[in-house]
């Protein structure tokens, strides 16, 4: 239970019963096992207003959180790899991440034998939005009759076709119809995640080059940038070809982040939230 909820049972202030907590989990749960770590996954979480973000790693095979860190730099992942031996570095085969943030520079000084893997769901969020930026520069070109409607079909143009009711899937027809430059932007979202099926490399290169054409042919310049970022990152993108990773149990785990700092109205010991996110995160260990 919370915390706070514990002087309600309890003749004991919140604040003692975080700190006999603490104590329990810091003696009775084992410390990370760095060994034999063939994948990882890196992500930033935010916690809070103002940016506040924790860098999180996680165990890709086995879904244990290794390493918590505050911010989202350099040196909020500097500090997991400090942690692990040579032997400990040299066994990582592939790092699962976001494209965006610096943990790129760091994993390739780290462990520069490994292969860096960008998360296809990361890369389908970006295209989304490359296609809100369509849709804003066609919502300023619209007259007043038409602003309300296109602004109205943001969500409608991210979601999959298993998520949207029958009316949303009618409006979204309707505003594909008739406005083209956002049909183009639409379509190739489909078009992109056929990337992520090929079983080869050099096949999923081939395609990737028809996409990026595709994209610049189109003449919409959002989609011409995000096509220029493809090219830019491709052997990170085809990566995933060889080593079939995603970020899935890390962004799963985020909304239990979310839920335990929800629970404690934030946490200002660090220590502590590491603690309680690996109790949560591994049920052998959980007390």
């Amino acid at each position: 239970m919370p915390a706070d909820k514990v002087s309600e049972f309890l003749p004991i202030s919140s604040d003692t019963a975080r700190r006999w907590d603490k104590k329990v989990l810091s003696k009775y749960l084992p410390e990370p096992d760095f060994d034999n770590l063939r994948i990882i996954l890196v992500d930033e979480k935010s916690i809070g207003p103002h940016h506040h973000y924790l860098t999180v790693v996680m165990n890709g095979e086995t879904g244990e959180v290794l390493h918590l860190a505050e911010g989202k730099k350099k040196e909020s992942l500097e500090g997991f790899f400090n942690k692990l031996t040579p032997q400990q570095r040299s066994d990582i085969e592939a790092v699962g991440m976001d494209r965006s943030g610096a943990y790129k520079s760091v994993v390739i000084k780290a462990v520069p034998h490994a292969a860096i893997v960008y998360d296809k769901f990361h890369i389908v969020a970006n295209y989304n939005k490359a296609i809100d930026e369509v849709r804003r520069s066609e919502w300023r070109k619209a007259d007043e009759e038409h602003k309300s409607f296109i602004k109205g079909q943001r969500y409608n143009l991210f979601r999959n076709p298993e998520n949207r009711k029958p009316e949303q899937t009618v409006n979204l027809n309707t505003l594909l119809l008739f406005n083209e430059p956002l049909f183009k932007a639409y379509i190739l979202k489909d078009a992109l995640k056929v990337l992520w099926t090929y079983v080869y490399p050099k096949s999923a290169s081939k395609y990737l080059d028809k996409w990026t054409t595709w994209a610049k042919d189109t003449g919409l310049v959002p989609l011409i940038k995000f096509a220029k970022g493809l090219d830019r990152d491709r052997k990170e993108l085809l990566a995933f070809i060889r080593n079939r990773i995603t970020s899935a149990k890390l962004e799963a785990f985020n909304a239990t982040i979310a839920r335990i700092v929800r629970r404690a109205c934030g946490y200002r010991d660090l220590d502590y939230l590491f603690l309680k996110i690996r109790q949560e995160g591994n049920p052998v260990l959980q007390i």
